[in-house]
């Protein structure tokens, strides 16, 4: 194992640890009946704007009382805080609920199918329901620099196998722990041999990319990251990776108490396209803009907020 991989395995898991032990509260699960909504999101800036865009939206549709807890960490430490009562809401993607949450490993890559089955069957399970879909699909996929797609004309996953064997490959811990559509699957589908693996919290990925330490990484179909650093997306050749809907997971007593949480929520249906969320993200990651404003000047531009 290369020093390189155990600097970043041991700064991921140290970071893993820090967020784990901050989710955790008391007097969270008596939130639900009592006019306050806590909204989380995971530690990356998509789920840190969807979750100050929500949170914005119910200030202005309702009155409850509305508290951050945004930045929280990866899925597992969001998802218990929704199971926990520490967190009302977060924004969540179908495609992770039916694998990370529901442990489903049937593929499924119909997103109105996909979607209706993860809200059906979270509710019975977990107490938890969905607001409407926001639009977007965020699914995961493959990317490379521009240089190296053009230097091995690559355009699918599947042209990675004649030269899989000289690239590094970058990808979060958290992608390197799920069982369905994580790195080991992956591989498994198409075959990959890579070089080399650097597993790194996700927000080292691009700076990797930059530095020279990995050629190719796993990344979001609509981070704004990719227009930054010039990235070619790959084509999902085999149709390995699900659909991932992006909506919000909502604890279910907290409707029930305040119906016009989820009327709130379900007003940025369908508003939020792949380009519209990508552009979000550019703002925030590479223009240094304040989520808070980013967040505003969407919710202006779609006509929920004056």
């Amino acid at each position: 194992m290369s020093k390189r991989r155990i600097v970043y395995m041991l700064t991921g898991l140290l970071l893993s640890v820090t967020l784990l032990a901050g989710c955790g509260g008391s007097g969270g699960s008596n939130a639900a009946g009592s006019g306050k909504v806590i909204v989380g999101s995971k530690d990356f800036t998509e789920s840190i704007l969807l979750g100050e865009i929500a949170a914005q939206v119910i200030e202005a549709k309702t009155d409850l009382q509305v508290e951050r807890k945004l930045n929280l960490g990866g899925t597992t430490v969001t998802f218990n805080g929704l199971k926990t009562g520490d967190l009302t809401l977060y924004a969540e993607y179908d495609g992770t609920a039916y694998s990370a949450h529901l442990q489903k490993t049937d593929p499924i890559t119909d997103p109105a199918g996909l979607y209706e089955l993860v809200k059906k069957e979270t509710e019975e399970k977990f107490g938890l329901t969905w607001s409407e879909p926001l639009g977007m699909n965020n699914t995961y996929t493959l990317a490379v620099p521009r240089e190296i797609a053009e230097q091995y004309s690559l355009k699918t996953f599947s042209d990675l196998l004649e030269v899989d064997d000289q690239l590094v490959f970058g990808t979060s811990n958290e992608f390197m722990a799920r069982t369905v559509d994580g790195y080991e699957p992956l591989v498994a589908t198409y075959g990959f041999q890579f070089k080399d693996v650097a597993t790194m919290q996700i927000g080292l990925r691009y700076k990797a990319v930059e530095n020279g330490d990995v050629d190719i990484i796993d990344a979001y179909a609509t981070d704004g990251k990719l227009k930054e650093f010039d990235m070619v997306i790959l084509e999902d050749d085999k149709q390995f990776f699900p659909p991932y809907n992006g909506g919000y997971l909502v604890r279910m007593d907290a409707v029930e108490a305040h119906p016009e949480l989820m009327e709130a929520l379900n007003e940025l249906a369908g508003t939020l396209t792949d380009e519209t969320m990508q552009e979000l993200n550019y703002r925030v990651d590479s223009l240094e803009e304040p989520v808070d404003q980013v967040a505003r000047d969407f919710l202006k531009s779609v006509g929920i907020v004056e």
